[in-house]
């Protein structure tokens, strides 16, 4: 199981295209894999509160590849999808 969803993983971010992946990176600000609040703040300055709070579905206090796409694809948050 843990390594169908690791594979799962990294296809995902494979598909991710170029634009996105940097911007994605970008609001990683720890540099820890993780997209916190703070983060996404520093590249979505104007994000409305609560805004990241709806986007993270899991309440994990940090955005996956997955949220990430499911807002932008729902024009929560700017940039590319990486949808297919």
């Amino acid at each position: 199981m843990t390594t169908r969803l690791m594979m799962a993983g990294i296809a995902r971010v494979l598909t991710v295209p170029g634009a996105t992946m940097a911007k994605t990176a970008r609001m990683d600000a720890e540099g820890n894999g993780k997209v916190t609040k703070s983060g996404c703040q520093q590249v979505h300055p104007d994000m409305q509160e609560g805004t990241f709070a709806s986007v993270d579905t899991d309440a994990s206090a940090t955005l996956s590849t997955a949220e990430i796409d499911a807002a932008r694809d729902a024009g929560i948050l700017p940039g590319e999808s990486s949808g297919g």
